[in-house]
């Protein structure tokens, strides 16, 4: 204390100088261990640049190219899809340039013709249909559709009369039924684009009409967005050849048909009694013997019988949904 009381300026810059080494110590320890910290973060960030070098290599002319090419044959393709599903031949020719009525009336009488053209055509080919049969048109037996569902209503008719003749020209006994999906209201389409659920409709629902199925959702083609679909289901009695010529006809892809379930059922055969002679002839009268018949001889029994069965056949019409024109997909 008397050495700092006869020296304080002497012992006060050593106390400072040793303040300030102490501080220099510090400060050269802190840079250390941060170059430390940051020599660690660049060899691992030239660890990771490696790595990524190795794996995905910077591209190259040729890696353009490659990629540009497999673009074409994607665009080519899809292309092709969207031709195909156009349809083929004088059939989608016809179904694409065939004028839509516009008025309700138009459609009734369009409608009246095509019924009778079926009836005329299955009784030419022997093939069984019910006298009142309407093939899927039984809601306008009176009336057109309102003036929305036209378009619709047309086109349903239109691929209905080709599945119709696909079945008579595959020769079945008989044709039971054709059932379709009933049309949309433009307020119900709006709800479907806009993926809104379907509003409560307001038609109120025909007596005895049996037009329309509702198709199952899992064999569906239908992916919203992307692929739209209109159902039909055919009803027929044949043997199974009639089947088989009524899917090689479907495969034949002159309409974007596509078969989605098949159903089977045995059909049975009943037996009817022999007729005994009616009550007013003279052998019944008079109790005179009648004529004996003559006897056929036996026809041999195929050892394979044919038999008939009840076939379902689901389908659907396919249409690609067109994806809106963005910045991401140009149109040109």
């Amino acid at each position: 204390m008397a050495s700092f009381k006869s020296n304080p300026v002497y012992y006060s810059l050593l106390g400072i100088l040793g303040l300030v080494v102490a501080a220099a110590g510090w400060g050269i320890y802190n840079r250390h261990a941060a170059a430390e910290t940051s020599a660690r973060q660049l060899a691992q960030k030239r660890s990771e640049l490696n790595a990524l070098q190795a794996v995905s290599p910077a591209p190259t002319q040729e890696s353009k190219a490659t990629v540009e090419a497999d673009l074409r044959r994607t665009e080519a393709a899809l292309a092709t899809m969207h031709e195909e599903l156009r349809g083929r031949g004088a059939v989608a020719e016809n179904l694409r340039k065939t004028p839509v009525p516009t008025e309700p009336t138009d459609v009734f009488f369009n409608l009246e013709t095509f019924v009778e053209k079926m009836r005329q055509r299955a009784q030419a080919s022997n093939v069984k249909v019910k006298a009142d049969e309407r093939f899927g048109f039984y809601t306008y037996a009176t009336s057109g559709p309102e003036r929305d569902l036209i378009p619709q209503v047309f086109r349903q008719r239109q691929i209905s009369e080709y599945l119709i003749n696909a079945v008579i020209d595959a020769r079945p006994s008989e044709l039971l039924s054709l059932h379709r999906e009933r049309p949309l209201t433009k307020t119900e389409l709006d709800a479907i684009a806009a993926g809104q659920p379907l509003p409560a409709s307001s038609r109120p629902a025909a007596q005895g009409v049996t037009d329309f199925f509702e198709i199952d959702p899992r064999i569906s083609a239908r992916v919203p967005g992307f692929v739209s679909a209109t159902a039909f289901r055919l009803t027929f009695v044949s043997e199974t050849g009639s089947l088989r010529a009524l899917l090689n006809k479907l495969a034949e892809f002159e309409l974007p048909l596509v078969v989605r379930s098949v159903e089977v059922e045995p059909v049975t055969k009943s037996t009817t009694a022999a007729a005994a002679p009616p009550a007013n002839t003279l052998s019944a009268i008079f109790g005179t013997a009648a004529p004996a018949a003559p006897v056929e001889p036996a026809k041999p029994t195929p050892m394979v019988e044919k038999t008939l069965s009840k076939f379902t056949v689901t389908v659907e019409l396919i249409d690609l949904v067109e994806a809106p024109a963005t910045e991401a997909t140009p149109t040109t």
